[in-house]
């Protein structure tokens, strides 16, 4: 055995052993063990099975343990979240949470015991941070013994330098099994870096933030006089006054400390100084002063402004950060902002490209919120993704020297109350594991009181068009098959579609709201309905004639789907709404209309943090998970009841009384949301 401190070989370097067994080979296995792990058979199509790796190689090896406490987190996430509850609001802090969800010392000592019983030097095993994995290294030819099985190095087929080493299968003792998630080295054939060209499954711009091109959608230049912004003209030129007006919300005038509002950013759309002095001079000049800007907490070497981005300036910025700040910031000025902007430039431009290989998304986000996340076991995922299907940013950057070069940053900020992401990709574009580990992590973030806030898409039930693996962005023999947006469908995550403003006569100051017809919407495949949502989404099925039907699981690339478009029993999306339609923004150094569900997100984030610095000034918690109370409440809302969203050669899902498909359980009334929220404890 080897001591923990000795240097790790590389396990391929170190050469493979051929004709030390015949490939038929494989060891006796005890009858005390069962196979816990095989290789699925399709596999093989990718990888190309080659020799045994060298006895002496050094493995290092991790066991993944069991985490049995995901669903007693669901359980108690019910209890805080439920206002008939005496313990509604008593999160729990980021330490009680790491440790609810460490794997029990049953586990930890019995999967201990069975390696020093299999000769392992007990001081060769350590435990990880967060207790979810143990972790020692040891020549492959001792490994192979603990397991029962055989190593072989593994090439790549796709005719790059991708290699791996994994047996087709592995065994533990049976008792075992139950306290053992997975084992690497093990099935997974995780070295695949260099990678096919595929189109990115994230999207900014265009995608996750619609420009209203009702005409031009460069309405005013920023040299030209403004036009007339009045309450007639709300339809057409959304202001903060028109939202204030059509929603109730009264000036703010407190800024609770700890109440920042947190704002995503990414894949090189940065906010920018010059554009938000623009906005707030020009339109709010008697409340928010000029140089009025976030907090910035950069992940990873990030850059925050666009200023700071060398060759950048207010006319390349993307536009997505200014929105997302110019839309929510006046509504709860003088409470701040913070942008939460991740990764290098490097990542952050090479992720915007269609053949970028680092197809994973959100990670190194959360990673740096929760520092036990970067080493989080759940669902056969580790740690961040080193697979193809959503290999995340790797540091120290291997990729450029500019990149940056520090360790992965691990729980280095302290989470917002209220969190909004203007961003979304396909959940058929990640592993459904990938998905199911953030979502806990969302979940452990509610346990300590967070609000996640996401926009739910803008291309109705359809993907993204320009996706050339989708017809018109829908799935299936066809394209006719819905596509669900992730990670907006986690049921833990607030998802919000959005509106447009009508006239409710000609040039009236009053207004009423029908469903954007690019509201993104429908079912998960990943995840079911959750308990708040069950009999709403019932009601809604009883109450709307469709001329398409569902299906019960969609099966490998849509393949079981047969005639259904939507999942029969998914998490419906999005919950609530708001408008998303023609703000008058100043961004990439232009004044033009803005809009989209990337409009929605901040504005129900907003309004979120309205009501969290309420509550705080009362003495009372944060709102955290916000679901159960909103589904309690239908009075809170105004409801939307007109329009829908196409496609995928269909009408897509009509609005309707109560929850729907579209715009959710609808649009704030603040006045009675503020009320319900302050009754809680």
């Amino acid at each position: 055995m080897l001591p923990r401190n000795l240097a790790i070989a590389a396990a391929l370097a170190a050469g493979v052993a051929a004709g030390l067994h015949s490939p038929g080979d494989g060891p006796a296995v005890p009858t005390t063990h069962q196979v816990h792990e095989r290789q699925d058979a399709h596999w093989s199509t990718r990888w190309e099975k080659r020799d045994r790796v060298q006895p002496r190689t050094v493995l290092p090896v991790r066991v993944g343990l069991v985490q049995s406490n995901l669903e007693a987190g669901e359980r108690l996430l019910g209890i805080i979240s439920d206002p008939t509850s005496p313990n509604y609001g008593k999160h729990l802090s980021a330490e009680e949470v790491t440790s609810m969800f460490a794997p029990s010392d049953e586990a930890v000592d019995a999967v201990r015991a069975w390696l020093v019983g299999a000769g392992f030097a007990a001081d060769s095993i350590s435990l990880s941070a967060n207790k979810q994995w143990v972790q020692f290294d040891a020549h492959a030819a001792d490994v192979e013994d603990l397991l029962a099985t055989n190593f072989f190095e593994y090439h790549s087929r796709r005719g790059n330098s991708g290699r791996a080493v994994a047996a087709e299968a592995y065994h533990v003792p049976l008792e075992l099994r139950q306290h053992i998630d997975y084992i690497t080295p093990g099935i997974r054939l995780r070295a695949e870096l260099a990678l096919e060209p595929k189109h990115g499954s994230i999207r900014k711009g265009a995608p996750n933030k619609r420009t209203v091109r009702t005409g031009a959608s460069l309405v005013a230049d920023a040299d030209t006089p403004l036009p007339l912004l009045n309450s007639t003209a709300c339809d057409y030129y959304l202001t903060t006054a028109c939202i204030r007006a059509q929603y109730q919300i009264p000036n703010n005038t407190v800024a609770a400390p700890g109440n920042e509002l947190g704002i995503f950013a990414s894949l090189n759309d940065h906010y920018s100084r010059a554009n938000l002095d623009t906005f707030f001079t020009t339109l709010y000049s008697d409340t928010i002063p000029n140089g009025t800007y976030p907090e910035q907490r950069l992940i990873n070497g990030a850059i925050g402004a666009v200023e700071d981005v060398p060759g950048s300036n207010a006319t390349t910025n993307g536009g997505e950060s200014d929105l997302d700040l110019q839309a929510a910031w006046p509504l709860i000025y003088p409470q701040r902002a913070v942008i939460f902007q991740t990764d290098d430039q490097f990542y952050e431009t090479n992720q915007t490209t269609p053949d970028t290989p680092y197809r994973g998304f959100w990670n190194t986000f959360y990673d740096a919120l929760d520092g036990s996340y970067c080493t989080f076991s759940a669902f056969g995922e580790t740690g961040d993704c080193t697979e193809s299907a959503c290999l995340d940013p790797v540091y120290p950057n291997p990729n450029d020297r500019g990149g940056y070069q520090g360790l992965r940053q691990c729980g280095v900020f302290t989470p917002t109350n209220v969190i909004s992401i203007s961003y979304s990709g396909g959940e058929a574009d990640f592993p459904a594991s990938y998905l199911r580990r953030q979502c806990a992590e969302i979940m452990k973030l509610a346990l300590q009181g967070v609000t996640v806030v996401e926009s739910s898409g803008d291309n109705g039930v359809a993907g993204y068009e320009g996706d050339p693996s989708l017809k018109n962005g829908c799935a299936g023999e066809g394209g006719r098959v819905f596509y669900p947006s992730a990670d907006v469908t986690c049921p833990y995550v607030l998802a919000v579609g959005a509106t447009r403003l009508n006239h409710t006569s000609p040039n009236s100051t009053t207004y009423f709201e029908t469903a954007w017809e690019y509201s993104g919407g429908g079912f998960s495949n990943s995840f079911d309905a959750p308990p708040w949502q069950k009999r709403v989404v019932e009601e809604y099925f009883s109450s709307v004639r469709l001329n398409f039907t569902g299906y019960e699981s969609p099966g490998e690339n849509f393949s079981h789907v047969g005639q259904g478009v939507y999942r029969k029993g998914g998490r419906g999306y999005p919950d609530v709404a708001a408008m998303g339609r023609g703000y008058f923004s100043f961004t990439e150094g232009k004044w033009s209309r803005q809009g989209g569900t990337s409009l929605s997100a901040p504005l129900w984030a907003a309004v979120l943090t309205l009501v969290n610095g309420r509550r705080l000034a009362a003495g009372k918690s944060t709102v955290g998970l916000v679901h159960p109370i909103l589904y309690a409440h239908p009075e809170i809302f105004a409801d939307v009841t007109q329009g829908a969203n196409p496609g995928c050669n269909t009408t897509g899902f009509p609005a309707a009384r109560g929850w729907d498909p579209v715009t959710g359980l609808g649009t704030p009334i603040f006045p009675k949301l503020v009320e319900v929220f302050l009754r809680l404890p």
